[in-house]
């Protein structure tokens, strides 16, 4: 009669397995019912362990077949949640591609490694003087490139009553005063067309009066300057003081004909303080040459000019620009 109970509590538990996923848990139940029917520890070690041995397989089995699907509960689960969060997910990762591309470049480009960091709070921006440019040169929308043709970069010709009538260029739009300590850069380019020849000019930097720089189409004539030009087969740097004194500084191309291009950047440096006038060799940062005497009566202004469209293509563009005047310097090596 004992074991017959026995039996039936085992084929209860058989029930509950496949209904239930906890096989462990019907175990448990079973082996409290036996220890309540049974009397003595005897009877109750035999019987319990006794149906057991038959019942103990088909147990496995079930659970083995239960457990097996469960084993990839966490791989689902996740991908649920990756599905039902897909979205904000692809905004985090196009945020941080657009981080990588963005704003790390601009960070880089705004960093303190450019040669201009240095003397950033004397900068000013120095351009040319748009209504005072001759009618047949050109410039950029900004005013800071002069051309003497007609290119997309330089695509503005001047219609001004106070535009110059001889002189082939233009001036800066803040001329010098007697205390002025004024540096710029020119980034210069020409490419010529026709072989060059006599003292064919290409484009001039110079120092010369208001009053007077209209009146030549070289201010070398009667101011100071830098030109470069040609000089025989080969196009040079030369420095003009009033047609007085004229010095070759530097060979910047040993050709002159058709086809040949040359760029380069030259630095300027106007100490009025001491009347000088300087050219500085940006290659290697030394100055080249120096004007000397540099005074007027009259305000002495920046004059800029681009030659014979006829013969070669030229372009002058204005980089950056410091005004030093507050700074007790007599020269500069930028």
């Amino acid at each position: 009669m004992k074991k017959s109970n026995i039996n039936m509590g085992f084929n209860n538990c058989n029930e509950r397995v496949s209904i239930d996923v906890a096989s462990d848990y019907c175990d448990i139940v079973t082996d409290e019912r036996l220890v309540n029917t049974l009397q003595g520890p005897t009877a109750q070690e035999k019987n319990v362990n006794e149906p057991r041995q038959g019942a103990y397989v088909p147990i496995q089995l079930n659970e083995s077949v239960v457990r097996v699907p469960t084993e990839p509960r966490t791989t689902r689960d996740t991908c649920i949640r990756l599905k039902q969060h897909k979205w904000p997910i692809l905004a985090f990762v196009c945020g941080v591609i657009l981080t990588l591309v963005i704003v790390v470049p601009v960070m880089v480009s705004k960093s303190p490694s450019t040669e201009n960091d240095d003397h950033a709070g004397y900068s000013f921006a120095l351009k040319f003087d748009r209504k005072s440019t001759h009618s047949l040169r050109f410039m950029s929308d900004d005013n800071t490139v002069l051309g003497n043709t007609f290119t997309k970069e330089t695509p503005n010709p001047v219609n001004h009553p106070e535009q110059f009538n001889y002189y082939k260029g233009t001036i800066g739009d803040r001329c010098l005063t007697s205390t002025s300590k004024m540096y710029f850069e020119i980034k210069f380019s020409y490419d010529i067309l026709k072989t060059l020849n006599n003292n064919n000019l290409v484009l001039e930097v110079g120092v010369a009066s208001r009053k007077q720089i209209d009146s030549r189409q070289f201010v070398g004539n009667h101011g100071w300057s830098f030109t470069i030009q040609n000089c025989n087969t080969e196009i040079c740097l030369v420095a003009n003081q009033a047609s007085s004194n004229t010095n070759t500084v530097k060979i910047l191309s040993h050709s002159n004909t058709a086809g040949t291009f040359a760029t380069g950047r030259l630095g300027f440096f106007v100490n009025m303080d001491r009347n000088e006038f300087s050219v500085i060799d940006k290659d290697n940062s030394k100055i080249l040459y120096t004007l000397t005497k540099v005074v007027s009566a009259d305000q002495l202004c920046l004059a800029f000019g681009v030659y014979n469209p006829h013969l070669l293509q030229a372009k002058l563009e204005i980089m950056y620009s410091y005004d030093f005047t507050m700074v007790p310097i007599t020269n500069v090596v930028a």
